[in-house]
């Protein structure tokens, strides 16, 4: 495979690193398909862009 390198300021790297790791997380995983889960019955959840704000 062909390597590729190019430039993203700092803060967008981290937040995909932030993602990359939500990702790998199963336990992050199963709480974020259960707050999806509840959303589609209408329940009010939280939201992880409120909490970093």
């Amino acid at each position: 495979m062909l390597q590729e390198m190019i430039t993203i300021p700092k803060n967008e790297y981290e937040l995909l690193l932030e993602e990359v790791g939500i990702l790998r997380n199963k336990e992050m995983m199963n709480a974020i398909k259960e707050s999806d889960e509840a959303k589609r019955k209408g329940v009010k959840t939280w939201s992880v862009g409120s909490l970093l704000h």
